[in-house]
């Protein structure tokens, strides 16, 4: 246990030094990094971790390697010029060992031109800092850096182990990050990823599939578009089953950790679509993409079976699609409910741990998107997410909130040395 001068040290420390952590990611805001381009981000998050004094690797994936676990989601993307930053402070003594995780992938911020701020700008107006991955989540990336340092800046070592970690392609299903990582032999006693969650603790998220649907028609002059079958028609009856049953499984399914964060248990969302090939052609083909969330109890077959019925029942009586039937694909993202057990060491020392700064134990809650903290339990890690709050993930005039990412950096900093000893 440590002392209460020096948890009071701890947080007026972080309070000093949030200029530098601001600073921090502005620059990493600034450095683009979207999916298959991190390479430039993370030698910055490296340089970062090395000036702090810690032993830093980069590590570049094996694809051939981490396709064989089973928690694998396939990409089309390659390795080159795309490493991992594992950071290591390899401890004083005895003492439990943490990983502190994070993605520096983002995702695209198109269309630009509807921001009110530059993506790439990291401005800061107010209490807010924008920018394309300010709060998803180049924010709890720099969180990680500046609690560990803050224990430094205060002569404190820690006890167990500190792995600073930034992956990439969580975006992607996390493969080639965390996964491969843990395949490489980075493994703790506890790992936290600091995903911006509200100041509150994910302990579980649904599991999620990718979906699509192919459906067959017959080209033909627009002029004679009498004689032809048009695919986008076809799949009409498909778009609308589908947006029927998201609506029902809502209805009918319970996940009460995750209605808590969304009001829903689960969505089954129809992403992109595309047909045809020539505006005076009649469409030939038609394809529908879609992603479903899945709860606890649920299965893989039996999320399978639920949308072949869907798409069959919608087609029912067509004979255009009787003779061709649509064609239903999986890809991408495939992996089964996470749930970290919330009576766990590491999530009751958090709760406890965050008391210190809030008042009162973290919240527990869910997510209803897929986290990196799923990988854990593969490894005999416990494993949990928490972050600072924000809003506009992945969509226009992203940011993140700066006095949430103080209260997250202050936890941090007091859970490394709670948890590790010092």
């Amino acid at each position: 246990m440590i002392s209460e001068e020096s948890k009071k040290r701890i947080l007026e420390r972080v309070e000093e030094s949030f200029t530098e952590e601001t600073d921090l990611l502005t620059r990493l805001v600034r450095t683009k990094s979207i999916i298959g381009r991190e390479q430039e981000a993370q030698k910055l998050y490296a340089e970062s971790c090395h000036n702090l004094g810690l032993s830093v690797e980069m590590f570049t994936p094996d694809k051939n390697t981490i396709k064989a676990h089973p928690a694998y989601t396939p990409i089309d993307l390659d390795y080159i010029d795309r490493a991992n930053v594992i950071a290591e402070y390899k401890g004083s003594g005895s003492g439990r060992s943490l990983i502190l995780g994070g993605h520096i992938d983002v995702v695209s911020p198109e269309p630009t031109h509807q921001w009110t701020h530059d993506p790439w700008s990291g401005e800061v107006v107010g209490d807010r800092l924008y920018g394309r991955g300010a709060a998803d989540m180049k924010a709890g990336l720099a969180a990680n850096i500046y609690a560990l340092e803050t224990l430094f800046d205060l002569g404190l070592r820690p006890r167990g182990r500190v792995i600073i970690e930034s992956t990439i392609e969580e975006e992607l299903g996390g493969s080639g990050g965390v996964l491969a990582c843990f395949m490489h032999g980075v493994t703790a006693d506890g790992m936290l990823i600091s995903e911006p969650s509200k100041e509150k603790i994910y302990v579980t998220h649904p599991g999620i599939r990718y979906f699509r649907v192919t459906v067959q028609g017959k080209t033909a002059h627009a002029a004679y578009s009498h004689t032809g079958i048009n695919a986008i028609a076809k799949m009409a009856p498909i778009i609308k089953a589908i947006e029927a049953l998201d609506i029902e499984r809502a209805e009918r399914l319970r996940y009460p950790l995750v209605e808590k964060q969304t009001g829903r248990p689960c969505n089954l969302s129809m992403g992109k679509m595309q047909a045809g090939d020539w505006v005076s052609t009649v469409a030939g083909w038609a394809t529908l993409e879609c992603r479903i969330g899945f709860v606890p109890g649920e299965t893989r077959q039996g999320v399978e079976d639920e949308i072949k019925k869907t798409i069959r029942e919608a087609t029912n009586g067509d004979q255009w699609l009787k003779e061709y039937p649509p064609k239903l694909d999986w890809f991408g993202w495939d992996t089964d409910p996470w749930m970290e057990p919330t009576d766990s060491t590491l999530v009751k020392k958090l709760q406890v741990t965050g008391s210190k700064v809030y008042g009162a134990p973290l919240e527990l809650t869910g997510a209803s998107g897929g986290l990196d903290a799923r990988f854990g339990h593969y490894f005999g890690v416990p494993s949990l997410s928490y972050g600072p709050t924000g809003a506009n993930y992945h969509g226009v005039d992203e940011y993140v909130d700066l006095p949430s990412l103080m209260r997250v950096t202050k936890t941090l900093a007091l859970f490394i040395a709670d948890w590790c000893g010092v």
